[in-house]
């Protein structure tokens, strides 16, 4: 097979320890997400950090914490995110590039019938003032849906 002509970035190792922190800031995304802590799920993100979801642009922790309360308010709406094939596809000491796959359960109001969605997930991870890795930038773009 002929080499590739693009040749892939110049990557650093990733310690074991950030890797585990970036997976945390997933499995934590999914868990605040859930439960409607907006709080809690803006704080995953850098200060000017971005999510681009549903066809919404939110730049900024208050705009991504006021999105949250705004689906959480919603009755008898409730959620479930699940992820997995998390690819490192780019690690520097300070930025990480990600893709992943994130299932989404939705029952959005108590009558309404559950939905599903797979979603392929592109993040940008940057370290905070104090070292700790946040998402930069999440994209969420729906692959395939369902209807139970």
């Amino acid at each position: 097979m002929p080499p590739s002509s693009q040749q892939p970035a110049v990557t650093a190792a990733l310690p074991i320890a950030d890797q585990a922190a970036i997976e945390r800031l997933l499995s934590d995304f999914a868990w605040h997400a859930d439960r409607g802590d907006a709080s809690a799920l803006a704080e995953l993100f850098l200060p000017d950090g971005a999510l681009h979801v549903g066809g919404l642009d939110l730049n900024g922790r208050q705009a991504i914490a006021d999105d949250c309360r705004r689906r959480a308010a919603q009755p008898g709406r409730r959620t479930r995110h699940v992820w997995s094939n998390l690819r490192i596809e780019r690690a520097q000491p300070s930025q990480v590039v990600t893709t992943a796959i994130q299932v989404t359960y939705e029952q959005p109001g108590a009558d309404q019938a559950m939905q599903v969605r797979v979603n392929d997930m592109a993040d940008t991870f940057g370290k905070d003032a104090d070292g700790h890795w946040r998402f930069a930038t999440r994209n969420v773009a729906r692959a395939l849906g369902f209807a139970a």
